[in-house]
């Protein structure tokens, strides 16, 4: 895994789950790394815990708010360091009905999960042009591949994010540049207990999915890999991967499962 020595990694959503185990991994492969999020005590505590913590940086922001992406961009521009990979981590899920969720609860699931990571990639594009290398990574979602109930403005948000990469990764590969996205399952993370309801309330608890579902830093490890091998997609998770192979083979037994399964 030399290939992330000296790279300079600025890592989104790193304050804890999958952010915060590819900021410790990655810190024991040498790169050095920017870390944001919207808690600086959290940031902190997870630059301590990685290799070389001197090495690395905390630039709190928050992603559904412009003024605070364009402060944190603007002190980077003021470090000696350029990005070389940019890991579009951050994100925030959802837990209602259409019927039952507002239109700021939607425009907030798109802000934070798409518009920001389209901002942040615009924002580091030219630069890896301009040296014929660099990656972008976006932490996707299978709910980026296919969709189930109560995850309407999440789904819609990954979809988006997909076709994007998508469309990206065609534009500069004969540039030079790698761009992956990672689809994960249900990874054991604290996102269902920040999720939100159709009112904008927090959903507040575990979901039995997340709980018994693979660890963060297995997660991690599995998009760093795909990151090393310099792949287009990485699809970590456990059995609910299954509903790739349905989407592809049947896509109308797909849609049957996901009207007659249990959504928390």
């Amino acid at each position: 895994m030399s290939n992330f020595t000296s790279k300079t990694i600025w890592i989104t959503g790193a304050s804890s789950g999958i952010g915060a185990a590819l900021a410790r991994s990655l810190s024991t492969q040498g790169a050095r790394l920017i870390l944001s999020a919207r808690s600086a005590d959290k940031l902190e505590t997870v630059r301590q815990g990685c290799s070389s913590p001197d090495q690395h940086l905390c630039l709190t922001m928050d992603l559904a708010d412009q003024a605070s992406i364009e402060t944190a961009w603007s002190h980077l521009q003021i470090l000696p360091r350029e990005v070389d990979i940019l890991i579009n981590n951050a994100g925030m899920t959802q837990r209602d009905q259409v019927a039952k969720t507002s239109m700021e609860v939607y425009r907030l699931l798109l802000e934070v999960n798409f518009m920001a990571a389209v901002d942040l990639t615009k924002k580091v594009l030219p630069g890896m042009l301009a040296r014929g290398s660099g990656q972008i990574v976006a932490v996707s979602s299978l709910m980026g591949k296919f969709a189930s109930p109560q995850r309407s403005g999440y789904a819609a948000a990954k979809h988006a994010l997909q076709g994007f990469m998508d469309a990206l990764r065609a534009e500069v590969h004969d540039a030079g540049l790698q761009v992956l996205v990672a689809s994960p399952g249900f990874v054991n993370t604290d996102v269902s207990r920040n999720a939100l309801h159709g009112d904008g309330s927090r959903h507040g608890k575990m979901d039995p999915s997340q709980a018994e579902a693979i660890s963060a830093e297995s997660c991690a490890e599995q998009i760093i890999v795909a990151m090393a091998k310099g792949r287009a997609e990485v699809f970590p998770g456990g059995k609910e991967r299954v509903g790739l192979l349905l989407n592809r083979l049947s896509p109308a037994l797909l849609r049957w499962v996901m009207r007659k399964v249990r959504v928390d």
